[in-house]
C-alpha cells in the first residue's frame, strides 16, 4: 500500500447482503413464483400510488408530498424498472469501496437467469449524508449478459462527500 493512501473502507450495503446470500443459497435464478410482499423489506421495483384528492393543508413552501407517491427507495441497493427486468437477472452481490482518492467505487455482479442473451441499462446515483445528490446521476451504460452468464457493472463517484448510493437497472430500449 502506498504510504499516503488510505485503506479501503466498505460502505454499508444494508439488507442487500441478506438478499445476496439468499440468492446464492437458493440458486439465484431458480424459477419461483414472486415472493409475497414482506413489510419492511426493500422493494425491487418502486411502486407508485395516487394521492388523495382535495386541497392540501398548509402553505405551499412546507415540505409536503405532492403528485404521485412512491414507495421508499432503499439506499445502498439495486432498483429494477419492472418485475419483468428483475426476473431476467439476479443481483448476486453489490460492493462499495472508498478509493485511495476518497471517492466511491460501486460494483454489482449480475447473473443472467435467461436462456437467451440479455441486455440491460444500468446507472448509479451517489448521495450525501442528507440524501441529496452529491453529483449528477451517471449516464446509462449497457451491460450484455450471455445466457446463464455473469457480468459486472462498476461505477465511480467523482464527489468525495458520498455517503450512500443506489443502482438502477432498466430494460434496454
Amino acid at each position: 500500500m502506498h504510504p499516503n493512501s488510505r485503506p479501503s473502507r466498505s460502505v454499508a450495503i444494508g439488507s442487500w447482503v441478506v438478499l445476496a446470500i439468499a440468492t446464492e443459497l437458493s440458486g439465484g435464478c431458480a424459477q419461483q413464483p414472486a415472493a409475497p410482499y414482506v413489510p419492511g423489506a426493500p422493494p425491487l421495483v418502486v411502486e407508485c400510488s395516487t394521492p388523495y384528492d382535495g386541497a392540501r393543508p398548509g402553505p405551499a413552501l412546507v415540505g409536503q408530498q405532492y403528485g404521485m407517491q412512491i414507495s421508499p427507495l432503499p439506499l445502498n441497493s439495486v432498483q429494477f424498472d419492472s418485475h419483468t427486468t428483475a426476473s431476467r437477472l439476479a443481483v448476486q452481490r453489490i460492493y462499495a469501496l472508498r478509493t485511495a482518492t476518497d471517492t466511491i467505487e460501486v460494483t454489482a455482479r449480475l447473473v443472467s437467469c435467461s436462456n437467451y442473451p440479455v441486455m440491460v441499462r444500468v446507472r448509479s446515483s451517489f448521495l450525501r449524508t442528507n440524501d441529496s445528490p452529491s453529483e449528477p446521476t451517471s449516464a446509462w451504460r449497457e451491460v450484455y449478459l450471455s445466457p446463464r452468464a455473469i457480468a459486472n457493472y462498476t461505477e465511480y463517484s467523482v464527489a468525495r462527500d458520498v455517503n450512500s448510493y443506489f443502482i438502477e437497472i432498466a430494460a434496454s430500449q
